[in-house]
This record gives structure tokens, C-alpha cells and sequence, in this order.
């Protein structure tokens, strides 16, 4: 199920949603962000980026609904702010509750940067303690466009640094900012600058966990990651997402 049913080279796929189904995934978010909080997590964050669920809803690349959920960007961002509803809620006032959203879809059509502009005003309205910047959809990868995707292959990071400074002039909640960061020294100039307030990595962590305690140690040095994507495809063929070079370094060793 989606937003829309998807037209493709190979037929019509999935189905569009009913209000039903729409008001059934509200309520599933807003149990699960129960769940999260009486387990004892620090927080809860709602996925909006990526291509998946709620940003194929802010995307009318996705999203061809002509009810109340498509059309308008306000209509395309209604599924997002019940959420938001929603989740507050169950949670209360006093718990950390984030957003990620993307800066482009990337997508003839998809959703921009100036439509995200608006919807993080909307969410610091609607209350939320933090947003998340990043960008791309998984269709990049499928496609065989990784540099449109959330995981790009490139290293001129970081990726979203411009859409960031527009964002932060925009809005008043903390700023985290997603892609393609993966030394100290520029995460430093990023919160110095007022560009973002955190900032956020991936695969750097799949390939060091311990990254940050290198840098407290005085090691500074920025990660080894390669941004090759080689430890996304090892989990997609099911073999656990894991640094793919860091093994066969560990496997040279013991050979």
C-alpha cells in the first residue's frame, strides 16, 4: 500500500490507501511512540525521508491522491502532522520527539526544498524538539542512481550543508544535519558556522563504532568509510550490514 498505486514498466503496483488504512498507520505511529517511551528510550523520531511511507505522502512524485491527502502540499503534509498529533499525544510534552524530512527527493516532480521549508515551519508549530535534514529516496538505488539516493557514493560532503543554512534562517528548533560528514573538523565548523546544532552519520559508525571515542582519545583523524555503499548491498543480500573492508582487513590479518 502507498499513497498511490505506482504505474511501472512492468504493470501497476501496490494499492492506494483507504482513509481507513490512512487512520489505522496515525494510530499504529502514535502506540508504537508508547511503546518506545515506556520501554525506557530516550526519545522517538518519525522516518518522513527516504522514499518511504510518510515521504512518499509529502511526494507528488508518489503521491497522485485527489482527496484530502494529495494535491496541495498542505493536503501531501496532512499524514505527517496527525502523526506528529498523534505521537504528542501518547507521549506527553516532556519527551524528545524528532523529525526526519528530506531537503529534494531528488525526482522529476518529487518533493523540493522549498516544499520542505514550509513543512519544518509546520512542524515546529506543531511542536516537535528536533528535524532532521536529508535526502534522496531508495528509487535511486533500484534505479542504479545511487547519487539521487539517501546513500550517495560521492565524498563532497557535506551534501546538504546550503539547504541547511536556509532551513536554520527559517526555523527556531534544533537543526540536525544528515550526509556525507564523516570527520571532526567539519562537524565543528558546521555547529560553529550556526549551520546545524548536531550532526548525524551512518556508515562511518557501520565502519567504526567507536569514531567518537577515537576522536576524544585525540585521534582526530576523519573515518576510513569509503561511501562505497558495500556494506548496504552485504544487508540487502541478507548478510548483515556490516563494514565489508574492515572484514577482509580482519581476515588478512588472521591469514
Amino acid at each position: 500500500m502507498g499513497p498511490s498505486a505506482l504505474k511501472t514498466d512492468n504493470g501497476t503496483r501496490g494499492k492506494e490507501m483507504t482513509i481507513e488504512d490512512i487512520h489505522k498507520v496515525v494510530n499504529s505511529f502514535g502506540e508504537a511512540a508508547a511503546r518506545a517511551q515506556k520501554a525506557g528510550f530516550d526519545g522517538v523520531q518519525i522516518h518522513g525521508a527516504h522514499g518511504y511511507l510518510v515521504s512518499q505522502f509529502l511526494s507528488p512524485f508518489f503521491n497522485h491522491r485527489v482527496d484530502a491527502y494529495g494535491g496541495s502540499l498542505e493536503n501531501r503534509a496532512r499524514l505527517l502532522l496527525e502523526i506528529v498529533r498523534e505521537i504528542r499525544q501518547a507521549v506527553g510534552g516532556g519527551y524528545p520527539f524528532l523529525v526526519k524530512i528530506n531537503t529534494d527527493d531528488f525526482l522529476p516532480g518529487g518533493f523540493n526544498t522549498d516544499e520542505m521549508l514550509q513543512v519544518a515551519k509546520w512542524l515546529e508549530v506543531a511542536g516537535i524538539d528536533a528535524i532532521e535534514l536529508s535526502g534522496g529516496t531508495i528509487l535511486g538505488l533500484v534505479t542504479g542512481k545511487p547519487n539521487t539516493s539517501f546513500s550517495r557514493i560521492e565524498r563532497n560532503g557535506p551534501y546538504y550543508e546550503d539547504t541547511a543554512k536556509r532551513c536554520r534562517d527559517r526555523i527556531s528548533v534544533p537543526l540536525i544535519l544528515d550526509g556525507g560528514t564523516r570527520s571532526l573538523d567539519v562537524s565543528q565548523r558546521l555547529i560553529e558556522q550556526g549551520t546545524a546544532d548536531y550532526v548525524a552519520m551512518a556508515r562511518p559508525f557501520i565502519r567504526e563504532p567507536d569514531l567518537v571515542q577515537r576522536w576524544q582519545s585525540g585521534d582526530t583523524a576523519e573515518s576510513g568509510c569509503l561511501s562505497d555503499n558495500a556494506c548496504l548491498f552485504e544487508g540487502i543480500k541478507g548478510h548483515g550490514v556490516h563494514c565489508v573492508h574492515i572484514m577482509n582487513e580482519s581476515l588478512l590479518q588472521l591469514a
